[in-house]
């Protein structure tokens, strides 16, 4: 399986090798590897990869869906991780649920002290039905 670099594409045969071994050193919670110098996307039959130096920011994400279930309907809230470069969002990954992106975060924090981790300010015309890190976190203690 071949990697692709999130911002410069395919890479070549010997940076996949060493990929391949610092990949298979790495943590993985659900989609996503976190590694000592790279953080991995499994997406569809495609392994890609970012540097965190790289990477200007990496957070998570909260969307309340509404849904429509056999007996009533509700909310269902949806857990992303976002990878942000240059000022924009590269990739945003489906997480699996709340623990689990809770996890994937607190070990980017600890792998990658330097790096960007908090949501950006969000505009009221693009806000939605998302939910920022701190409210998803606090609704969840509560």
């Amino acid at each position: 399986m071949g990697y692709y670099s999130l911002t410069s594409g395919k890479i070549n045969k010997e940076q996949g090798f060493a990929l391949s071994a610092e990949f298979s050193d790495g943590h993985t919670i659900g989609p996503v590897t976190v590694s000592q110098n790279n953080l991995f996307i499994k997406k569809g039959l495609r392994r890609y990869f970012i540097a965190y130096s790289e990477a200007d920011r990496i957070f998570r994400r909260v969307r309340r869906l509404h849904a429509n279930i056999c007996c009533g309907d509700g909310d269902i809230e949806v857990e992303y991780l976002v990878i942000g470069v240059n000022g924009a969002e590269v990739m945003e990954v489906t997480l699996p649920g709340k623990k689990a992106a809770r996890m994937l975060m607190d070990e980017i924090r600890q792998t990658a002290p330097d790096l960007d981790t908090a949501a950006p300010p969000r505009n009221d015309e693009d806000a939605g039905d998302e939910i920022s890190d701190e409210k998803a976190t606090t609704e969840a203690d509560a």
